[in-house]
């Protein structure tokens, strides 16, 4: 066999990986760089198979040329399942968890969180997730955690710990795959693990006066990031809380994962620098101890990068939806729809791609009543970083999309230059229309195939955004006659090729 020529090098992305996972395969015969095979192709392929061929990455893996469409995901039985309507949130279970969270909050204000309460909260969590497994659509049908909350008159801090324990819940169960009996007793262990976690993420808060009004003052917003830690202290010293879930509560803002500016809070040195101070602090008092043992642990984790980001990119995830779908004193609550787009356009300085990309395949549109959030004719910004770590922004119009995915194909429009804002948080504040520098060429993308690095970090929505939706459309219909006002689609309001 000529190598060069007829073998290709694979890419281990995330997004592939977990195609092989999910069903259970490895497509193709694989090769080292000289032609010789490594690992052949195998139906019902177990974990152990695949975390063989990971291990290859670095000395590189290569397949045939011609067999490269058997790599992409999407050619599974997975990509083939229709959403369902088919109601999986027990209302009666889940109000009840509610109302067992609205008890201990009020609770916790005036007596230590103990091991009788962690005890309450494990029955509760067990009997939402037993019954969320039990369907038979539970990966295709709703999560309809709105619906069910949205009359049921529950506090602000216990509907937002509902939502964002349920929605936690949903998206590690979907995304997980389980071979054996030994899997699934380990699955459920980290299931709730991080439902655990999500329930008992922001109990710092009954311990601090939060400010309850909008536009917060700086000094205001440093106070409520204390949080996380305020948490972790009320757990870290309770031998029936699993070590795992101690980590994710204490990380829970931490969820970016990767080089360059974000918003985790507490930044890492800082962190460290505190509970150091809070070991010093308790290392001599014999009743402190699981405490003074734990916090050594989170430090070697932190400091090690040993923590794990793809809970805490769920919990974190989940709980920004909760929020923003839940009436707070300075605003109403938004709808499925239009927090996804707004999760979708803040996410940049916040997600890394797989937590974004998983929480959209899993439980994006059945969080919203099946309705797909982006669609053909939508615009989007599109980033990207070369060699050097320096990011370009583009425009794209969206050709083809399989369902909610965030990862379609594209044609490129042009370049075009952000712009910035930080009130506490960093964010893409809208983009410099000024700077747009059309590219004729028009070039096609396929994100779902490829291993491109370009991902989708901003939708233009004409609602979120209408004076520049309303530019931007402008000027592609000038510079493209042929997307007339009769080529548009008329549900999404945008022109489509």
């Amino acid at each position: 066999m000529d190598a060069a020529r007829d073998l290709q090098k694979f890419d281990f992305t995330e997004e592939v990986i977990q195609h092989f996972r999910e069903n259970r395969i490895i497509p193709v015969d694989f090769y080292n760089k000289h032609g010789q095979i490594l690992i052949h192709k195998k139906d019902m392929a177990s974990g152990d198979d695949i975390n063989r061929l990971q291990k290859f990455e670095k000395q590189g893996i290569y397949f045939l040329t011609a067999e490269i469409a058997k790599i992409h995901p999407g050619s599974g039985k997975k990509g083939s399942l229709d959403p369902s309507f088919d109601k999986l949130i027990n209302p009666t279970l889940t109000l009840d968890m509610s109302r067992g969270a609205t008890d201990l909050l009020s609770d916790i204000k005036k007596f230590p969180l103990n091991g009788d309460h962690v005890k309450e909260i494990n029955k509760s969590i067990n009997a939402v997730l037993d019954d969320f497994k039990s369907s038979p659509n539970m990966e295709t049908g709703l999560v309809n955690i709105i619906e069910v909350m949205k009359n049921a008159g529950m506090p602000v801090d216990s509907e937002v710990l509902t939502k964002r324990t349920v929605i936690a819940m949903a998206l590690k169960v979907r995304a997980a795959k389980v071979f054996t009996k030994v899997d699934m007793d380990q699955k459920k262990v980290e299931q709730m693990n991080l439902m655990m976690a999500s329930y008992l993420a922001d109990i710092g808060y009954t311990q601090m006066k939060i400010p309850t009004h909008a536009n917060l003052k700086p000094e205001e917003l440093e106070y409520i990031k204390n949080h996380p830690i305020i948490s972790y202290l009320m757990i870290a010293n309770l031998p029936e809380i699993e070590d795992p879930v101690k980590a994710v509560v204490l990380n829970h803002h931490r969820p970016h994962r990767g080089e360059g500016m974000n918003n985790n809070y507490p930044q890492t040195k800082p962190l460290v620098q505190k509970l150091q101070g809070y070991r010093e602090k308790y290392k001599d008092d014999y009743r402190k101890n699981l405490l003074a043992t734990d916090i050594q642990k989170q430090v070697k984790s932190i400091l090690t990068n040993a923590i794990s980001y793809e809970d805490i990119g769920i919990l974190s995830i989940a709980g920004e939806f909760a929020s923003l779908t839940t009436p707070q004193p300075w605003r109403q609550p938004m709808d499925g729809l239009r927090a996804m787009k707004l999760i979708l356009n803040n996410s940049f300085f916040a997600y890394n791609e797989k937590t974004l990309k998983d929480f959209f395949d899993h439980v994006g549109l059945s969080l919203c009543d099946n309705q797909p959030f982006v669609k053909v004719g939508d615009y989007v910004i599109v980033a990207s970083q070369d060699s050097n770590r320096k990011v370009f922004f583009e425009i794209c119009i969206i050709k083809e999309s399989h369902k909610n995915s965030i990862r379609p194909m594209l044609e490129r429009i042009g370049t075009i230059r952000p712009k910035f804002a930080n009130n506490g948080k960093i964010r893409i504040s809208g983009f410099e229309m000024g700077s747009l520098n059309v590219d004729r060429r028009r070039a096609i993308f396929n994100l779902e195939r490829n291993a491109d690095p370009r991902r989708i970090i901003y939708l233009v929505d004409p609602e979120i955004d209408p004076e520049f939706f309303d530019s931007l459309d402008r000027k592609v219909r000038e510079t493209y006659p042929s997307r007339t006002s009769s080529d548009s689609d008329p549900a999404s309001k945008t022109p489509v090729s």
